[in-house]
């Protein structure tokens, strides 16, 4: 009886240790994450040809490794760097990159770096983009990447597409903050004041010109108006001295006389004026 409780006491103590040590255990692969299993003993050793699909995965600890790579839109922002054109100005770029992972090129690209992502960002990724801008540079001084900035990130857009896109990174967005060099940032300076300075002279010669015409189009006006009025009086002045005959005039008179001769004192005696 003894025995028997002693067998059971050291097999549930097998059992605990079993169930607390045992290797296999599972993993929960997210969506937009792909999962690749890794085995770490026997002839298969190292990344076989599997692509674990999202879901609950169960494995052994001991033999096997499971390794996420998320596949959905990843934002990285490195630092600063300073990149040299053709006539030896230094720009600064402070690029940001937006990309995703093939998730069928997952395998491959863990035994091409065999890095998490994180270290491969930090890692070939940085010194592809880095090469990008100095090799685009080359192409380039520091007028023409000013005045043909799109050209220039879609050169080093293109570079990064082919580069990233071979091993399985897939380019979707680039932010460059490109930076002049303090000299260049000057001359651009003085070159956008001037040329402010000549809109604004524009401008205020073109007001001026437009007020002119104004005051020049009232004065013609006005001179047009007195013109007119001074042809009417005068066509006015000249009908009426067409009309006005002796007779006319005698008729005005008479009809305007009140009956009263006009008579005037000479040496007192009386001057009457005859009437014809």
């Amino acid at each position: 009886m003894r025995r028997n409780i002693i067998i059971a006491i050291v097999s549930f103590i097998i059992l605990v240790i079993v169930v607390t040590v045992q290797p296999f255990t599972y993993e929960n692969i997210d969506a937009g994450n792909v999962g690749i299993k890794i085995n770490l003993y026997g002839s298969d050793k190292g990344v076989d040809n599997i692509t674990l699909v999202t879901g609950r995965v169960w494995y052994n600890t001991w033999t096997t490794k499971i390794i996420e790579f998320p596949t959905y839109t990843q934002s990285v922002d490195y630092d600063p760097f300073v990149i040299t054109t053709q006539d030896a100005a230094e720009f600064k770029v402070d690029p940001k990159l937006n990309y995703h992972i093939n998730p069928d090129k997952v395998p491959q690209i863990y035994r091409q770096y065999r890095r998490p992502l994180s270290e491969i960002q930090q890692g070939f990724m940085k010194n592809t983009i880095y090469d990008a801008y100095r090799i685009a540079a080359n192409s380039f001084t520091s007028d023409s990447v000013m005045s043909n900035r799109e050209v220039f990130e879609d050169r080093v857009q293109n570079v990064l597409t082919k580069t990233l896109g071979r091993d399985g990174f897939i380019y979707d967005q680039l932010t460059s903050a490109i930076t002049p060099p303090p000299s260049l940032r000057q001359m651009i300076d003085e070159k956008n004041t001037s040329i402010q300075a000549r809109l604004k002279a524009e401008n205020m010669a073109k007001q001026a010109e437009a007020e002119a015409k104004v005051i020049i189009a009232r004065a013609e006006g006005q001179a047009k108006a007195t013109l007119i009025k001074a042809r009417a009086e005068a066509e006015a002045n000249q009908l009426r001295q067409k009309t006005l005959t002796p007779l006319l005039i005698q008729q005005e008179w008479v009809a305007k006389w009140n009956g009263i001769l006009p008579t005037t004192n000479a040496g007192g005696a009386s001057l009457m004026l005859g009437i014809k």
